[in-house]
């Protein structure tokens, strides 16, 4: 009886860890919570230890600031990755592939680590379908939370790059954005 008594208490403890559950973020959200917003490609770097968890760590070239200060090149961090032969994996992280052009929705801690908002919310991929530079993000797989705390499924999301870009200016006051 202990047995089954201590199994329900570490599946109890293990559970939480099967998933994530985020805030969902809306663009406004996002535009208003970042630190920067940029459009960069972003080419893995290196993993490095803080504290108990592992990041892979991403050099972005920045082509564009809608956000933030100026700069053309910076480090973003994302949770989990293989490391002296350990592998953490976190639920939700966003995943970036090698050249490929985005725009990041970026906050940086008060110890100077800057991550994509929202894990993988303030990641969205931007490429030409029929000529015209598109915006997408999946739906996200983890379970989000509505403003009211209430479970909600979220959306595929695609908009033109200059559309995107002009709702961002909107949150941000930009004088003559338009959507």
């Amino acid at each position: 009886m202990r047995k089954y008594a201590f199994f329900g208490v570490v599946a109890a403890f293990l559970m939480p860890l099967c998933g994530t559950t985020l805030q969902q973020l809306s663009l406004a959200d996002l535009t208003q919570q970042a630190t920067l917003v940029v459009r960069a490609k972003l080419q893995p770097s290196y993993t490095a230890l803080r504290g108990s968890v592992i990041y892979t760590h991403y050099s972005a070239q920045i082509s564009e600031t809608w956000k933030g200060g100026t700069v053309q090149q910076m480090d973003v961090a994302v949770p989990g990755g293989l490391l002296n032969g350990t592998q953490q994996t976190y639920s939700g992280t966003p995943s970036f592939t090698p050249g490929q052009d985005y725009v990041l929705f970026l906050w940086t801690s008060r110890g100077g680590l800057t991550q994509v908002m929202g894990l993988s919310q303030g990641l969205f991929s931007v490429s030409m379908v029929s000529g015209v530079a598109m915006v997408t993000r999946g739906a996200s797989t983890e379970n989000l939370l509505g403003p009211g705390g209430q479970a909600i499924n979220d959306t595929n999301f695609s908009m033109s790059l200059a559309g995107f870009r002009a709702n961002v200016n909107q949150y941000l006051g930009v004088k003559g954005a338009t959507n």
